[in-house]
């Protein structure tokens, strides 16, 4: 068994992160043995592996929030139907995907088909859900509906606009350049702003006389936030899925007080916390469906090898990705 594990905290990972190679599989009676077929490099396992995360390391520490895989073996007390089906591994931030295979609680593995790419289905457990959450958990969206998305050429982003499209929702969406504006527009997003002078102003006037139910925030800019205030309808939300800058957004005062806007906001291990099972498995399996439609899917830059894992975690910090990171054991990396 190879896996990743931190050995210490900090922002260096070529220092805290090393390659474990053994043999030892100690699986409890309530555990399942899977081989990873894919885990992607998220920022929040960055975030996590320098202690700058709403969950903390307790050295050592497996790494890998989420991925894909197969059942090698089940513990005494877990239904043994599970053994040799595909299953999505749910982020704890304990139990690490960044393996050639894992030990798992049951209770954290959702059965998935067979018959979607493993790489995007390794990629379900965190961003697709926190968008279908944020889509549905908050407003009550009706087709027709705008919903406003900054950060929107992120990986949350995509899938909000793919499944918001899906789904009727409009979108209206605020990248910080026209290179991500063109990508975003190629995902169907029905308008697409640039960052800068007057985007209150233009976003007013692209919506022509309607409003936004929704405000989905990730940048962690007030100042934004102030410019697109406006646009939300009286009542409505603003809700916070990230924080790209490290700060905290806010609502300005007379949009909370005079208009009623909410600010809000969602945290995946919160979530998958409070969400009773039978809505896990059935909300992973559209998903998951969507992903086998070809209907819901984001983009794949690079995929490595366990002993590649240097290169896999400079490549996942780099600036201007067009795609994600992932780790694929075993499988042909490009």
């Amino acid at each position: 068994m190879s896996k990743l594990t931190l050995t210490d905290i900090g922002p260096d990972l070529d220092r805290t992160v090393r390659l474990h190679d053994g043999t030892d599989v100690r699986l409890g009676d309530q555990d399942v043995l899977v081989a990873i077929e894919a885990a992607p490099i998220n920022n929040a396992d960055v975030l996590f592996a320098a202690g700058w995360f709403g969950v903390q390391p307790q050295l050592p520490n497996e790494l890998g929030a989420e991925g894909v895989g197969r059942v090698l073996r089940a513990g005494s007390r877990v239904d043994q139907s599970l053994v040799g089906r595909r299953v999505l591994v749910l982020p704890t931030f304990r139990h690490g995907t960044w393996a050639d295979e894992t030990v798992v609680p049951a209770r954290h593995v959702v059965p998935v088909t067979d018959r979607a790419d493993a790489l995007q289905l390794a990629m379900l457990p965190v961003n697709p859900a926190t968008a279908r959450a944020l889509l549905n958990d908050y407003v009550a969206l009706e087709p027709g509906d705008w919903v406003g998305l900054n950060l929107a050429n992120s990986a949350v982003g995509q899938y909000v606009v793919a499944l918001a499209k899906k789904a009727g929702v409009r979108t209206l969406a605020v990248v910080r350049s026209e290179e991500a504006a063109e990508r975003v527009r190629k995902l169907g997003a029905d308008v697409v702003l640039v960052d800068g002078e007057g985007l209150g102003e233009r976003a007013v006037k692209a919506l022509d006389g309607a409003q936004l139910r929704l405000l989905l925030e990730g940048t962690g800019d007030s100042a934004q936030v102030a410019e697109l205030a406006p646009a939300v309808e009286p009542g409505g939300s603003v809700v916070v899925f990230a924080a790209a800058t490290g700060r905290s957004p806010a609502v300005p005062l007379p949009d909370l007080i005079y208009r009623g806007i909410s600010l809000r906001a969602f945290f995946i291990l919160n979530w998958l916390r409070d969400t009773p099972r039978e809505e896990l498995e059935r909300v992973y399996a559209e998903l998951a469906e969507l992903v086998a439609q070809g209907a819901l899917r984001a983009e794949v830059e690079a995929t490595y090898e366990l002993a590649s894992y240097r290169e896999a975690l400079a490549h996942a910090q780099r600036t201007g990705r067009s795609g994600k990171i992932l780790f694929a054991p075993g499988r042909n990396a490009a």
